[in-house]
């Protein structure tokens, strides 16, 4: 494939030159060597590094947030990491965000030709995002640090942080839902709380997670085909008809608001992964295939978001005229499961709602592993900390809150996904911006030695600014139920289209001008 310096296509072949800029053994070295010193000035993390190496003799993944070298960067299995994103959204929290649908208002043609096309859209960034894992050794919030600056990536973390949290919690809950459906009497009553389910798929996921990336792998390699299995009976056992799927002749007709509403959802569930893709992907050899990489994560993530999201559309849809369909999803997917599944199969359809109730943990468990990353990002000299540590104190972080909040989760979920969409966006165009414009897709010009010094790194003031000008053009686009800007009222929600637009405009030129300013 031809490609000349001054080329803006998305040249996936674009490979780096595997010189000193890439693997700098000499740095890493002096990294863990730094840990240790600190290590051994502490008599906390002395303990918690004692453990630490009595857990990697078991396998347990002890490597945080530093950039592996080159002779680290050993994996093959490129399809493997697709299987990741796939078998994480192969879930019932996917099927939930389709059914917001019936809240919006929206016919089924309508809802399932924005799933399509936003669903499309949207999975090319954590595809492409991707790619930087491999190629530099970097987790995603440290390669984060190459546009938005030492300090201002710290910013992002506290963001992406909050997103994956939030959907621990919305996993952890719809989980816990479908499970206490499971054992529904006829009076609506259940001798199980959600609060047990949710409890179970928290400690599933947290002993994935805290096992690391190769069990990670292993667990999601498999995870999701009996999740998948669930579905295509679920489908065959609904049918279709007046009283199963179908069109239903009191439909309403999607208006432009509710499409773009619905659109925001999806950019946000799906987009919001750009920010932790390359933590599966860094120990990947670098000369792996970039075109298989980055389509098979692509379809990992199409053939999992977009078709589960449809098919939770198709059950609101055809719940208008009802009225069973809609009393059940208006309780929680889960009850909706065990209407059909349960109500047509008896105790073998309560087992699979069981399984469908755990297919929440794969997504927590990929979710929690990159928690603790964030945070050691987020706070640099939490970086000597083992990375066991923060699966255990991400959980007990979301586990009390989805508790908690278990009876209010399809408002939170409309909410959580939309705002997601926004930050977002402003991320995701700043780094690809960085990346395809201003450094032509050069891996050379990410320096991996300074990934943690400040004073070597980008300031982030372009970055940041770009991101802080875009909300001038994003707040007014914001269409909420807690506020609706002047465009939006107008238009509909176009938060997420604008932020990304404007984000990769507003960039390009304040990186410029960074850069003579600041000269690096």
């Amino acid at each position: 494939m031809a490609a000349t310096t001054t080329t803006l296509k998305l040249d996936l072949e674009h490979q780096p030159h595997l010189d000193s800029k890439i693997d700098d053994e000499s740095s890493s070295d002096s990294i863990i060597s730094e840990y240790k010193r600190t290590i051994e000035r502490s008599p906390l993390l002395r303990s918690l590094d004692v453990i630490a190496q009595k857990l990697s003799k078991a396998n347990i993944e002890s490597v945080g947030i530093r950039p592996l070298a080159l002779s680290e960067r050993t994996g093959t299995d490129w399809w493997s990491v697709s299987l990741i994103w796939f078998s994480c959204n192969v879930n019932v929290l996917s099927f939930s965000a389709g059914t917001l649908v019936s809240l919006l208002e929206m016919d089924m043609l309508s809802a399932m030709m924005t799933t399509l096309f936003v669903g499309g859209f949207c999975c090319f960034f954590p595809a492409y995002f991707t790619l930087f894992g491999p190629k530099l050794g970097m987790r995603q919030m440290i390669q984060c640090r190459y546009s938005f600056g030492y300090f201002g990536a710290s910013l992002i973390c506290v963001l992406n942080a909050a997103t994956m949290l939030g959907y621990c919690i919305l996993n952890s809950i719809v989980g816990g839902q479908t499970l206490a459906a499971v054992s529904s009497k006829s009076d609506g009553s259940s001798t199980l709380t959600p609060d047990v389910g949710i409890v179970v798929a928290a400690c599933i996921a947290l002993v994935v997670s805290f096992s690391g990336i190769k069990v990670l792998h292993y667990f999601e390699r498999f995870f999701w085909l009996p999740t998948l299995i669930c579905f295509l009976v679920l489908i065959g056992e609904a049918g279709t008809g007046p009283n199963a799927l179908h069109v239903a002749a009191n439909e309403p007709k999607a208006s432009t608001a509710s499409i773009l509403g619905f659109a925001a959802i999806i950019a946000g569930f799906i987009i919001s992964y750009s920010a932790l893709v390359s933590d599966v992907s860094h120990y990947l050899r670098p000369d792996v295939s970039p075109h298989k990489l980055f389509w098979s994560v692509y379809f990992g993530f199409f053939l999992s978001c977009v078709p589960f999201i449809m098919i939770g559309a198709a059950f609101a849809c055809s719940s208008y005229d009802n009225p069973a369909w809609s009393q059940a999803l208006s309780v929680s997917s889960g009850k909706f499961f065990h209407l059909i599944l349960a109500g047509n199969l008896g105790n073998f359809g309560k087992f699979l709602v069981v399984i469908l109730a755990l297919s929440v943990c794969g997504n927590i468990s990929a979710t929690i592993y990159s928690i603790g990353l964030n945070f050691q990002t987020m706070l640099p000299f939490l970086g000597p900390v083992p990375r066991f540590v923060w699966p255990l104190f991400a959980t007990a972080i979301f586990l009390p809150l989805a508790i908690v909040g278990h009876d209010k989760f399809y408002e939170t979920l409309t909410d959580f996904t939309s705002v997601l969409g926004y930050w977002a966006s402003l991320y995701v165009g700043v780094v690809f911006a960085d990346h395809v414009i201003v450094r032509r897709r050069d891996y050379k010009s990410y320096d991996v030695k300074h990934w943690n010094q400040w004073n070597k790194l980008p300031p982030g003031v372009a970055a940041l600014g770009a991101c802080c000008i875009s909300l001038a053009v994003v707040v007014p686009s914001i269409s909420q139920v807690w506020f609706t800007g002047p465009i939006a009222q107008k238009s509909g929600d176009l938060g997420f289209e604008t932020g990304l637009v404007a984000s990769i405009v507003l960039y390009v030129p304040l990186r410029m001008l960074e850069k003579k300013v600041f000269g690096r």
